[in-house]
């Protein structure tokens, strides 16, 4: 009995034997063939897809070290869609900011018949154009630098001329030009309230050839109607209506000044500037100018 349970435990550890390879084994391969099938794909799509995408990507913007964020892999065909597709929503953004600008080109540009010019308004229109062209062309011949380091005619100075007089007809502009000329004044102050449109600001233009301008303006609106017309700074103020309107003006001056300077359009902190306001908070206008120096 022992004989035969040694030889049936060593049967199972051996069920087969080395002649079933060399005869039957190939047999069996030969009858029954593997067939390798494969998928041909644009690109690798993995059959398990990783689920948890948004929270590894979450994960890694944030910090934790061991996570990356993903990488897209594209063919070359769909890299040139996506590219289409920026470049197309790219142009949509350009011609709808385009016709936004000419949008409010129009609030400016007269059209009909009050676009229409005199004969003699457009000959005098010709006539400083080709002055302008000839002083220009003067000045650059007769440079003494190089023509990018001209001084900005604001910094030169000007003389007070019958002629430059009448060009200020109103007082008060005629006012504000002579304390410009005798306290030699570089920066002009203006805080516009919410209620002062920008027609109210045309009137600031001509004196820019003798000032820097900075407007202190509380509607991002105007603010961008005001860059248009390419001759004021601007710098967007919020308006705390528990203040009185004397401490919105302390404010305001406070805040332009510290501009200015950030700016470069006030470098010598002795020098006087020309700060502008309205006198009451409601008015349409700025009805008030005051010659300051910082002591």
């Amino acid at each position: 009995m022992d004989f035969e349970d040694e030889g049936t435990r060593k049967a199972d550890d051996n069920p087969v034997d080395s002649a079933f390879f060399d005869t039957l084994w190939p047999l069996i391969l030969n009858e029954n063939p593997c067939q390798l099938e494969s998928e041909s794909a644009e690109y690798f799509v993995p059959r398990q897809t990783f689920d948890q995408l948004h929270w590894h990507s979450m994960l890694s913007q944030v910090g934790y070290p061991g996570y990356e964020t993903p990488q897209d892999l594209l063919c070359c065909g769909a890299a040139k869609r996506q590219a289409e597709s920026e470049e197309e929503a790219e142009r949509a953004q350009n011609k709808a900011a385009e016709l936004q600008t000419a949008a409010a080109l129009g609030d400016y540009e007269k059209g009909g018949s009050q676009g229409i010019r005199r004969v003699n308004k457009e000959v005098q229109h010709l006539r400083r154009q080709r002055e302008r062209r000839q002083k220009l062309a003067y000045d650059f011949a007769n440079r003494k630098y190089p023509w990018t380091m001209q001084t900005p005619s604001h910094e030169l100075g000007f003389v007070l001329t019958p002629e430059l007089r009448a060009a200020f007809s109103c007082p008060m502009e005629r006012e504000i030009l002579e304390a410009i000329y005798h306290y030699n004044c570089r920066l002009m102050l203006i805080d516009a309230s919410t209620e002062i449109c920008v027609e109210d600001f045309k009137r600031w233009v001509k004196f820019r050839p003798y000032v820097q301008m900075l407007v202190l303006v509380r509607c991002p609106r105007v603010e961008r109607h005001l860059q248009l017309l390419n001759v004021f700074q601007t710098m967007v103020i919020e308006e705390n209506a528990l203040n009185t309107w004397h401490q919105e003006l302390q404010s305001s001056l406070r805040t332009g000044l510290k501009e200015a300077q950030s700016r470069d359009l006030f470098k010598n902190c002795a020098d006087a500037f020309v700060f502008i306001f309205s006198r009451y908070r409601g008015i349409c206008t700025c009805d008030t100018y005051k010659i300051l120096r910082i002591m």
